[in-house]
């Protein structure tokens, strides 16, 4: 088994880095990217930060009033078209239409996402987070593989999380069909294919072109916790008994522009351009984890694994056939 080599940088940036401070010097004008739930918490920070700077940004929507009301305060070229991630072929007919409008595709993130909700099935009675976070996204990524060869250097960032440290993917299992589900394996499981699949994708395509990157964003307060009742979040530490932030998670948690940040640098930062398939964290690489490192950081060695990453893609793709 081999680890992908972590190993933080001094990328000149903090945990709390504005997105203004990591595109500063950036040329990004005429630029094409996509960014998945970019209408919606860091996701819509992520939209605005790159079409600011001159990116044509295409939004997929599953929520077309929500995503109207979110997205008319930008400025720059955005282009929304509807899209459900757990409709495959829904995923499929965005790709289409962004490939009948664009020859280059540049930037591509995977920000979308659920978490911890209850178990629902979706596509092939599949469990919905491994689908939704990932399998949606395998499709949406190589449905515009064309696209983002042609750019003749592109990058795709995947959106992972610090919650890949409780579950490795569960090989014999993943979609829950033998044991009882449970919530927050079946979401650390869809994150650590999500750094598994930035992977496999930058071990297939890097020497034609195409970077991809794995990021954990960081502590936000955003409509992902939507299924989380304030009782759990008050257990997990990051409330209090009224709601608010606990004084723990008031340290460490980032703000919406600030959680887009670690994103914008795995995809536009020059120290990355001769290397591919890493987890990022606070706009840095991050280091693999060992017994020692604290819960809140590093990439477990499951998840920076090139074995694993080949393994998902060959399973993936029989999930996709099947």
């Amino acid at each position: 088994m081999t680890e992908r080599i972590q190993k933080k940088t001094d990328s000149g940036f903090i945990a709390k880095s504005e997105p203004s401070q990591i595109l500063e010097g950036i040329d990004l004008d005429g630029k094409v990217a996509v960014v998945t739930g970019g209408y919606s918490g860091i996701g819509l920070e992520t939209t605005r930060a790159l079409s600011d700077r001159g990116v044509k940004v295409y939004v997929p929507v599953r929520d077309p009033a929500k995503a109207e009301e979110n997205l008319k305060s930008m400025t720059g070229d955005v282009v929304v078209a509807e899209m459900d991630l757990a409709d495959l072929d829904s995923v499929k007919t965005f790709a289409q239409s962004v490939a009948a409008a664009e020859n280059d595709l540049h930037l591509l993130i995977n920000n979308a996402g659920i978490m911890a909700c209850p178990e629902t099935r979706v596509g092939n009675n599949w469990e919905s987070q491994f689908a939704v976070n990932h399998l949606g996204h395998f499709v949406l990524t190589t449905e515009l593989l064309p696209q983002l060869l042609a750019a003749n250097g592109s990058r795709v960032v995947c959106l992972s999380s610090i919650g890949h440290k409780r579950s490795d993917i569960l090989w014999d299992d993943i979609h829950y069909n033998n044991n009882p589900y449970e919530k927050w394996t079946a979401y650390a499981q869809s994150k650590s294919a999500n750094a598994l699949f930035a992977l496999g994708l930058d071990m297939k395509y890097r020497d034609q072109g195409v970077q991809a990157f794995s990021v954990h964003p960081g502590g936000i307060m955003t409509p992902l916790q939507r299924h989380l009742d304030n009782e759990e979040m008050q257990a997990l530490g990051w409330t209090d008994a009224e709601g608010n932030l606990s004084e723990l998670a008031a340290s460490l948690f980032k703000s919406t522009t600030q959680g887009c940040t670690t994103t914008l640098w795995a995809a536009t930062s020059p120290a990355l351009a001769n290397t591919g398939g890493l987890y990022c964290e606070d706009c840095d690489v991050a280091n693999l984890a060992t017994e020692d490192s604290p819960p809140y950081v590093d990439v477990a060695p499951w998840a920076a694994n090139e074995d694993s990453a080949l393994r998902l893609w060959d399973l993936t793709e029989q999930m996709l056939v099947g």
